[in-house]
């Protein structure tokens, strides 16, 4: 009996002892996996944050992504918008110049042209038309190259991009201007001067399109190839205009008085396109005047544009 009761208590006390080590054996997993739970959660918190932080600026730089790319479609429908302005503002000009003409109008119109530049001195003139908030017509050619004629020092070409800038219009005076260097020897040596001219003016601007020109010397000097240039410039979609007034600067002027008196003299009709030549002083120094002189006889002053009643086309 004694030797049963022992062996009882042997085995409770295994029993217990057992159990405090399945306890404690629990208690210290318990406590292990807690622990490791917690830092794996602290990880995955850690983890959440900063996707958190990923997708917070991911969709930051894609709203900017976004913005970019609408003010690039605006900036890339600029020249749209400025191209679908200048068609109302010539559209406008051209409603004006029909009204003149039937009579339904008492305005005015004076296109001022200079030909021949750009020069150094054409800065001053487009100075002087800003001051007047003129807008004029600009018949180029390269007969001068890239430096300015009239100051080698000084590159020339960077004035067709100031054309532009300041809203006047650009036409065709030829690359060459060789009137007697063999301009008017064939209908094609004067279309590729024009080719030529129209690629520069292209290629200086960065695209603009002239379609407008001027026959160095007026149309009367292609003599026998007038009407075969112009029915190459029709088929290049080229207008073509002389002009009907001017103050004698394309040679041979001696004073203001006489440039006066030659300007004065040829303004006598509705609509007027006035020839100047942008290198010569003398008109220059007497623009401000002309502008006033037909400001105060009731002339409209504006560029020219391939719609207009005085381009022949």
């Amino acid at each position: 009996m004694e030797s049963q009761n022992r062996k009882n208590k042997i085995i409770y006390v295994i029993t217990l002892l057992i159990l405090l080590i399945i306890s404690s054996g629990s208690i210290f997993l318990y406590y292990y996996f807690d622990e490791k739970t917690k830092i794996k959660i602290k990880f995955n918190k850690t983890e959440e944050e900063k996707y958190q932080i990923r997708e917070a600026l991911y969709y930051d730089k894609l709203d900017e992504l976004s913005k970019v790319q609408d003010e690039k479609k605006e900036y890339d429908n600029l020249d749209n918008q400025i191209e679908i302005l200048r068609n109302d503002y010539f559209k406008s000009i051209k409603a004006l110049e029909d009204a003149i003409k039937s009579g339904k109008s008492k305005a005015k119109i004076a296109y001022l042209t200079f030909d021949d530049g750009p020069y150094y001195n054409t800065y001053k003139v487009l100075d002087i038309l800003d001051k007047y908030n003129v807008k004029a017509t600009f018949f180029t050619t390269n007969i001068n190259g890239e430096k300015c004629f009239d100051d080698r020092s000084k590159e020339c070409y960077p004035l067709y991009k100031e054309y532009v800038k300041r809203g006047h219009t650009i036409a065709n005076h030829t690359y060459t201007h060789g009137i007697w260097k063999g301009l008017y020897s064939s209908v094609d040596s004067f279309m590729t001067a024009v080719i030529k001219q129209e690629d520069l003016v292209k290629r200086e601007t960065g695209g603009y399109v002239t379609k407008i020109v001027r026959f160095p010397g007026g149309s009367p000097t292609a003599g026998k190839l007038k009407n075969g240039i112009i029915e190459k410039l029709r088929a290049r979609g080229y207008g073509w205009v002389d002009w009907s007034a001017q103050d004698g600067d394309g040679g041979g002027l001696k004073s203001k008085e006489e440039a006066r008196a030659n300007f004065k003299a040829s303004i006598n009709q509705n609509i007027e396109v006035v020839l100047f030549h942008d290198y010569n002083n003398i008109t220059t120094s007497l623009l401000p005047e002309f502008i006033e002189y037909l400001q105060k006889n009731g002339y409209i002053l504006l560029p020219l544009f391939y719609e207009s009643s005085v381009i022949n086309k």
